[in-house]
């Protein structure tokens, strides 16, 4: 039995590293794609199922920011660490922010674990009581957003346009056709777009041996697992929309930011389970793909979730440094603008095999709204309302007035 587990954990884990490099490629989808196979789930048992899901969501979680920060190719999970992730890469800082997103997905994992006997416990309540006022919550933090603005007319059209082009896009389509394409024009192509028209060179990167842990991390980590526990307690609430919270509540500097990103992406995962466990709620891919494979989680599944998580976290920071540390080192080697190019042509192709031309489309209008913020001066964390915006109407109750007036 233990060599069974040894061999799904390091098959999640190489799984996972792969959905992490390329953009696209989500730990969903190989979810979906496994289930389907119902010869290999019936062979399988429960238990080593749970370890091959945990390992893959885990990994995941750290590899994803290597194509986000160095290349500007975003998922869902990780879009946000692109605006600073970017800054730290011209300052000939990647792999610092690199590191900064891997520190917090430590500390959220070595919290997660250790407060993992109280939300057992305080999970239920902690949902029954904010749950309610998840609408206003956001509603100041928006407004909050683009007070802090010195356009602030220019800040609001780009929330509301990004808003609105969230709320008819996933309710026109299946949100697996519209995240990847949307997100990636919003964050990814209008950067890579405004960054091949200024010329941009990548300056020599500073050796990775530079970096060095201080106290920000720490509030960087607390505001991951803080964040994570909103993701996983209520129902439309990602993590970006959890890092926009994060940012503007604790007046998070760029450091505490990646740091609080990197984080929380990894406390998801384990307060989706505990939240499967307390609540029966599934809030994740990797919590669904669970429930399909076994019919309820015990403690003991519980437990088995912290050791992996503990094993994987520490297996995973050495990959993603290993290889982020390889791709940095040699990035300043190539033309930046023709790797830009490869960069814009290679999501195009994932965008058309995953979504089609419709996939397309959904992008073209996600990078005019990320050119309209760039080219006004506009924090890009206002696109966020692409997904906020939707969640705001979701848990006020207005959105089934919404699409019934617009015809959705």
């Amino acid at each position: 039995m233990f060599i069974e587990m040894v061999f799904f954990l390091f098959f999640g884990i190489a799984v996972g590293v792969v959905t992490g490099l390329i953009p696209g490629l989500h730990p969903n989808t190989v979810f979906v794609l496994l289930l389907s196979l119902s010869a290999f789930f019936t062979q399988v048992p429960g238990p080593y199922l749970l370890v091959f899901i945990i390992s893959l969501a885990l990994c995941n979680t750290f590899t994803n920011f290597i194509p986000s920060i160095l290349f500007g190719a975003p998922e869902p999970e990780s879009c946000l660490s692109v605006l600073p992730g970017h800054k730290f890469l011209m300052a000939g800082k990647g792999y610092e922010a690199l590191f900064l997103t891997v520190i917090g997905g430590i500390g959220v994992t070595a919290l997660a674990i250790i407060t993992l006997p109280v939300l057992l416990f305080v999970l239920p309540a902690a949902y029954s009581l904010l749950q309610p006022y998840i609408h206003a919550i956001l509603i100041f933090v928006v407004v909050w957003m683009c007070l802090t603005e010195r356009n602030r007319a220019a800040a609001a059209i780009v929330f509301l346009l990004s808003g609105v082009f969230g709320f008819v896009g996933l309710n026109s389509l299946p949100s697996s056709t519209v995240l990847f394409p949307a997100l990636t024009g919003l964050f990814g192509f209008s950067g890579l777009v405004v960054s091949l028209m200024s010329k941009i060179v990548i300056p020599p990167q500073k050796e990775p041996g530079s970096c060095h842990i201080t106290k920000g991390y720490v509030k960087g980590s607390v505001a991951g697992w803080l964040a994570g526990m909103l993701t996983g307690i209520l129902p439309g609430v990602g993590a970006a929309q959890a890092g926009v919270v994060v940012a503007q509540t604790f007046r998070a500097k760029t450091r505490e930011f990646l740091t609080a990103l990197g984080g929380i992406n990894t406390a998801n995962i384990f307060f989706t389970f505990v939240a499967f466990y307390t609540l029966g709620k599934t809030r994740s891919g990797a919590a669904w793909a669970v429930s399909q494979v076994l019919e309820n989680i015990t403690f003991f599944d519980v437990l088995l979730l912290a050791c992996v998580g503990a094993i994987v976290c520490f297996l995973s920071v050495i990959i993603t440094l290993t290889i982020g540390k390889f791709i940095i080192c040699r990035i300043t080697q190539f033309d930046y603008a023709r790797l830009n190019v490869g960069v814009i042509l290679s999501l195009l192709l994932m965008v058309f095999l995953f979504s089609g031309a419709i996939g397309l489309l959904v992008a073209f209008t996600g990078t005019c709204i990320g050119l309209l913020a760039i080219l006004s001066g506009t924090r890009r964390t206002h696109m966020m309302g692409f997904l906020i915006l939707p969640t705001i109407f979701y848990f006020s109750g207005i959105s089934s007035f919404l699409l019934a007036l617009f015809g959705l």
